[in-house]
């Protein structure tokens, strides 16, 4: 977790890099659609590339934000607003799990075009060495910054002072201990399920209770233990920096209600309970099947 200030003192990014991109600023922007041109003929050669943009919708948005983030790249202004933008858009690709070597790969080659393009207008060996030394630095840091969403996901926040660092690392810490209490909370959960399971075995062996409703009491836990662990599948892989799937709760709340319709279906006088938990079955159904859609998108 890296302040602003701090981010560019490691890479030595002092008021003559920003002179020196501002400088090329005129020439950068009048260049944007041959940029466009060449960044995708090499991307293009990436496996999976019409995976990631897959219709000229996409495409043209995407081709929109590359102009942006080109002409942002010669702006001058490099402040939280900016590399907050950068975060968002590591944490977009990450998100659609493009490759972390395809974005390497990618800011080399627009690293060489713009060298070719110093080394094309300027003729002073001196002031050419500055601008690419300068373009070198906000090409890393960009770099940095948004390959750092693939390694830890919101591990490095851009922050101005102490204080919103030290709440920050206070948070990140806290919703980590969070997370890690409710994984140890489903797993004595479980334990307690499997505990409920051997005590109706128990019941229906001491002859207290009917076969039938032994069997339904069973299917009735077994709902649940599979819940919990998907619901736990979920936690751990949050844990590991994943997006936690919410529908992981939704299975959980619908395994509770079929297990009380299990039961109440042996009980003649349930009837209408049995009718009132079937249709929140038949919501959360529907709530879950969008939310998997939705996840999928």
């Amino acid at each position: 977790m890296e302040t602003l200030e701090k981010i560019k003192l490691i890479y030595s990014f002092m008021d003559n890099d920003v002179s020196n991109l501002s400088h090329l600023s005129n020439l950068m922007k009048s260049g944007t659609n041959d940029f466009i041109v060449h960044v995708y003929s090499f991307i293009s050669n990436f496996e999976g590339f019409s995976e990631f943009l897959p219709n000229e919708e996409i495409m043209d948005k995407h081709q929109e934000e590359l102009k942006q983030w080109f002409t942002d790249l010669f702006s001058g202004t490099y402040n939280n607003v900016y590399f907050r933008k950068l975060k968002r858009i590591g944490k977009a690709h990450a998100d659609i799990k493009l490759p972390s070597h395809y974005v390497s790969a990618t800011m080399n080659y627009i690293r060489n075009y713009i060298h070719d393009i110093i080394l094309e207008n300027f003729q002073i060996s001196n002031k050419r060495d500055e601008l690419i030394v300068s373009v070198n630095k906000i090409i890393d840091m960009n770099l940095d910054i948004i390959i750092s969403s693939y390694i830890d996901e919101g591990k490095l926040y851009v922050t101005s002072t102490r204080l919103e660092t030290k709440i920050i690392k206070f948070t990140s810490k806290f919703a980590y201990a969070l997370d890690l209490t409710l994984v140890i909370s489903l797993i004595v959960a479980t334990i307690m399920v499997f505990l409920l399971f051997a005590f109706e075995v128990y019941r229906f062996a001491s002859g207290g209770v009917p076969f039938e409703n032994t069997v339904v009491d069973i299917l009735g836990v077994m709902l649940i233990v599979w819940a919990i662990r998907e619901l736990l599948e979920e936690e751990v892989k949050k844990l590991r920096g994943h997006k936690f799937a919410l529908s992981a709760f939704i299975g959980l709340a619908m395994a509770a209600l079929l297990r009380k319709v299990l039961i109440f279906s042996l009980i003649p006088k349930k009837s209408e309970e049995v009718v009132i938990l079937g249709f929140l079955i038949l919501v959360l159904g529907i709530v879950y099947w969008l939310m998997n859609k939705s996840e999928k998108s």
